[in-house]
This record gives C-alpha cells, structure tokens and sequence, in this order.
C-alpha cells in the first residue's frame, strides 16, 4: 500500500490489508501455499470472515490453508 493509499483508506481496511499480507506471509512460511497466490472472490469472502471474528494472520492461514482442507 502506498502513502497515498493510507490517507483515504478507512481504517479498517488498512488493517484488513496488514492482516491479510501477514496471513499470506505464513502461508508461504509453512509451506501452505506458494507465490504467486490468486486469490478468488469466494476464498477472499472467508478469508474476511476471519478477520472479522478476531482471528491471528495464523490462525486464518492456519484455517484457510492448513493440512485438515
């Protein structure tokens, strides 16, 4: 994200965006997934839905990519 970006960003999503760079970051930490990741409309929905609900970068990628799907 850019300088520019933040100053219009609600805040929110700016949270959103870290959140969701740390969850790709361990994702490719633990070999989840490799980059580049595209990223889908419906995994973007659930992968919002953890954020939302409190979960760890972790904890979402953990869920999202983890060995149990």
């Amino acid at each position: 994200m850019t300088h520019d970006e933040s100053e219009w960003l609600p805040q929110h999503l700016i949270d959103l965006r870290a959140w969701i760079d740390a969850r790709h970051d361990h994702g490719i930490a633990t070999g989840f997934i490799r980059s580049p990741f595209l990223l889908d409309d419906a995994l973007a929905e659930r992968i919002g839905g953890y954020f939302k609900v409190g979960a760890t970068p972790d904890e979402g990628s953990d869920v999202v990519f983890g060995l149990i799907h």
